[in-house]
């Protein structure tokens, strides 16, 4: 019988999924998704169930080389470790006696989430020799910046709440394609009656399996969010209650939204004032509604505050209070404020306009 062992995949993904790997003779021999993790429930992606093929390729590098010849003719020659250490070695001491350690940029970040991997021993390196410090990503630090500006925190709906939704949102985030494990929480919520709503400039494998597309024009998210709580607003249709207990800034936040009519939001975003307005009356009205909000929303010249402005809606139709909590989803990571949160109250106070 193979020893079965438990594993997780590392890559940067959302999903995180748990693996069960059988090892014969030291080797892995097969490779699955775990069927009790409560999420990803037993089915990997396309790339990490061809790991074990990748693993033990013949094609795969196990050596270092070193080129020779031209650039761009593929030509490589093996050399030992030693050589290649000390090559490497050679070529940062030469630039940090000749221009200073600051003229070494360590460009790298995250092909693999690990902690050792990703967050330790190379920055450990390149602090000790002195090299310029880089911001580890400017993949979601718009969008972090944003949810925390408007939540307090950055905290979000669980993936398996979504299963209780009867409205989900996929706001610039094409779920079918890059979190696959939360797609069967949104089927099951549509066998329920839900309705899938896409907000996107371009259509997506989401957006062709959705009820509804909205093609919104790139960077314009901000504009639809205002416009959406123009309504909201003026028709009350706001948890009164709920901002009052839970929210700060509410006062200012509705005389800002005032101007964005919901006319002058179809200007720039490219859906039309009927739609705004419907899509704003559904959204207030139905419960539970969730948005799954990603990256590419951020990835604009205003892209923390459209994250923090369509992060404000849960809180003005009062969606936190609900125990299952069907309100936004953007980055799964929570900070150790959050998690404190999460157990001790229904709601992220502190909502600001």
């Amino acid at each position: 019988m193979p020893e079965v062992r438990r594993s997780v995949c590392a890559l940067d993904c959302p999903d995180c999924c748990s693996l069960l790997v059988n090892v014969e003779n030291g080797h892995g021999s097969k490779l699955r998704g775990d069927p009790k993790h409560p999420i990803t429930r037993g089915f990997l992606c396309g790339k990490v169930a061809q790991y074990l093929e990748r693993e033990y390729s013949p094609d795969r590098l196990l050596y270092p080389q070193r080129r020779v010849g031209v650039k761009g003719q593929g030509l490589f020659e093996r050399i030992t470790w030693d050589e290649a250490l000390d090559t490497v070695a050679g070529r940062l001491q030469k630039i940090a006696a000749e221009h200073g350690p600051e003229a070494i940029l360590p460009y790298s970040y995250a092909g693999s989430m690990g902690f050792l991997n990703a967050n330790g021993m190379d920055r450990r390196f390149f602090h000790r020799l002195g090299a310029s410090r880089l911001d580890r990503t400017i993949c979601s630090t718009a969008g972090m910046a944003g949810m925390t500006e408007a939540l307090g925190v950055r905290y979000g709906t669980e993936p398996e709440q979504f299963r209780h939704a009867r409205l989900i949102i996929a706001w610039g985030a094409n779920i079918l394609g890059t979190n696959v494990h939360l797609w069967p929480f949104v089927v099951e919520a549509r066998r329920n009656g839900a309705k899938l709503y896409v907000i996107d400039p371009r259509r997506n494998r989401t957006g062709a399996a959705a009820d509804k597309h909205f093609f919104i024009n790139p960077g314009s998210d901000t504009a639809l969010a205002f416009a959406m709580m123009n309504v909201i607003t003026a028709e009350n249709l706001h948890d009164a209650d709920y901002v009052e207990a839970h929210t700060v800034g509410f006062d200012a936040l509705r005389e800002r939204v005032c101007e964005w009519t919901p006319q002058r939001a179809a200007e720039l975003t490219g859906i039309t004032a009927d739609e705004i307005v419907a899509l704003a009356r559904e959204y207030a009205t139905t419960r539970p509604a969730v948005i799954r909000l990603n990256y590419g929303t951020q990835r604009s010249e205003r892209g923390a505050m459209a994250v923090r402005t369509i992060a404000l809606l849960p809180a003005l139709v009062g969606s936190w209070k609900d125990v299952r909590r069907c309100a936004a989803f953007h980055l799964a990571s929570l900070s150790p404020e959050s998690c404190g949160a999460r157990a001790s109250r229904p709601a992220a106070e502190g909502v600001g306009s």
